[in-house]
């Protein structure tokens, strides 16, 4: 029995056998050149993108495969010599450079997609095939240094049992796959490549442990645990439950679940999966579709959260020395009024199709929500102007994520229509301790006595005025902490998933 223990939080627990990737699930065929090669691509990418593999990742993919940069990057190399080949692997590492200087863990994991595409057009140059997963067992134990989205359309994901890496994040797109479809996952995971191939593997949330080979009694222990392991909506039960989305994909499968609605609709995810800004029409188009699937449920969309930590590889953003206290969230939308209005007026239109309502991240001053009022209401204007509808009484309301806001509760509360609680930036901000930082990120706990008295502070400021107050961060999907969230009087919960 040996055991491996992830330097990130392991999502979910499974049981399964382990199926190690290695060079050997590849077959041959033959090469083509670097034009055939873009050409066959494409293909493959419109392919999977229209059959949804990856929820909507492929789409991504071919944004970054049919970007000018590419082609020009691998022609460049090509005239100064270079094979085919060789000026994949060089443009491949200039680009991914582009995101290294990057602060924000979920665009740095985004590399990964540079690398996919290029290990897509390697493939084909070479002659190698994708790789096969016509032997995996069922209940899979998937183990690898990396898991691309290439990869993972090509797996009967409902015989994956769990995930387990050694490089990644919990930003990785092998976590966001897992989250989705409730399989476990684990990354960052020391020499997990040694674990042998078809051995039984134990994936332990509770003790954020990897099991190889357990012994029989360590087992059945994992066994009796996961018998009285209860749903979210057992665990749960008395509380309103939302969901947590980053795209019309996952409100749909939230709906279809049972959600009460959606409580976090990541509107940054549009602006990360182009090449260039979204203009009003396409986010129109991508709100509208989210608010008609919810009906008469609540569809939260939070504004644009980027900034100098969450740069987006098309806007050049000047450098911080510490992004996590810089020009973030409504900082950014505000000091950017412009692209914000963009925004702002496609998330009205699309309040005429549902439920529509409009949060605000990284709140910490009055002034913030006053501004963004004014913003709102020259949308309105110039939308009359148009002729085009949308709901006059948009609900407006905020992240609780600083203890600025924690702190002045009570007078934020008058100018908005609920609060949302994000445990995740919060613990962070409360606790001084970046969650980036391997070194101190175990300090960002939010049970903490102190995250606690600052999310019940929260809670009874909302209700003294009269709005609610959810949750959206990690503590709110936490079953374990179920008793815990109920005590403390919070509206609802938006999980991150509930089938």
């Amino acid at each position: 029995m040996k055991t491996y223990h992830s330097k990130a939080r392991i999502q979910g627990s499974a049981e399964g056998v382990a199926y190690v990737l290695g060079s050997g699930h590849c077959a041959a065929r033959d090469g083509l050149g670097f034009d055939e090669a873009m050409e066959r691509a494409g293909e493959e990418l419109r392919q999977l993108a229209d059959k949804d593999c990856g929820d909507g990742v492929f789409a991504a993919h071919l944004e970054i495969l049919e970007d000018p940069m590419l082609r020009e990057s691998v022609e460049t190399h090509i005239a100064e010599g270079m094979a085919d080949a060789e000026a994949c692997t060089a443009a491949c590492e200039e680009i991914c450079r582009m995101f290294a200087d990057i602060d924000d863990e979920y665009l740095r994991a985004r590399a990964d997609d540079v690398r996919d595409v290029f290990g897509r057009l390697l493939r084909l140059i070479e002659g190698r095939e994708d790789r096969s997963f016509e032997d995996m067992p069922d209940a899979a134990v998937i183990v690898a240094d990396n898991i691309n989205p290439s990869d993972t359309a090509l797996m009967d994901l409902d015989r994956v049992a769990a995930f387990v890496t050694s490089k990644g994040s919990s930003t990785s797109h092998v976590c966001i796959i897992a989250a989705g479809r409730g399989i476990a996952a684990a990354v960052g995971v020391d020499a997990c490549t040694d674990i042998r191939n078809g051995a039984r593997v134990l994936i332990d949330s509770e003790s954020s442990s990897i099991i190889e080979d357990p012994d029989s009694e360590t087992l059945e222990q994992f066994r009796r645990r996961a018998l009285k392991r209860k749903s979210i909506r057992e665990c749960f039960d008395g509380i309103k439950l939302m969901c947590n989305a980053g795209s019309v994909e996952d409100v749909e499968r939230a709906i279809r679940a049972g959600a009460a609605g959606i409580g976090l609709f990541r509107s940054e995810f549009i602006y990360m999966a182009g090449t260039r800004l979204p203009d009003e029409e396409e986010q129109y188009s991508v709100y509208a579709a989210a608010a008609e699937l919810c009906g008469a449920r609540p569809l939260t969309i939070r504004t644009l959260d980027i900034g100098a930590d969450k740069g987006l590889p098309y806007m050049t953003l000047p450098a911080e020395e510490n992004p996590n206290l810089g020009i973030r969230g409504i900082r950014f939308c505000l000091k950017n009024p412009e692209l914000f209005k963009t925004q702002l007026r496609a998330i009205l239109r699309a309040s005429a199709r549902g439920k529509v309502k409009i949060m605000l991240p990284m709140v910490c001053l009055r002034e913030e929500i006053v501004r963004t009022r004014t913003l709102l209401e020259e949308c309105m204007r110039e939308l009359d102007e148009r002729a085009l509808p949308y709901n006059k009484d948009i609900e407006l309301g905020i992240m609780i994520e600083t203890p600025a806001a924690v702190l002045e509760a009570s007078e934020l509360a008058e100018l908005c229509s609920f609060f949302s609680i994000g445990t995740n930036d919060l613990s962070q901000y409360i606790m001084a301790a970046d969650r980036g930082n391997s070194a101190c990120s175990a300090l960002c706990d939010y049970r903490h006595p102190a995250v606690l008295k600052a999310i019940s502070m929260t809670v009874e400021a909302a209700h003294q005025h009269g709005i609610e107050c959810g949750m959206c961060g990690e503590m709110a999907s936490d079953s374990s902490q179920a008793s815990l969230l109920k005590s403390l009087g919070l509206d609802y919960l938006s999980v991150n998933r509930l089938d």
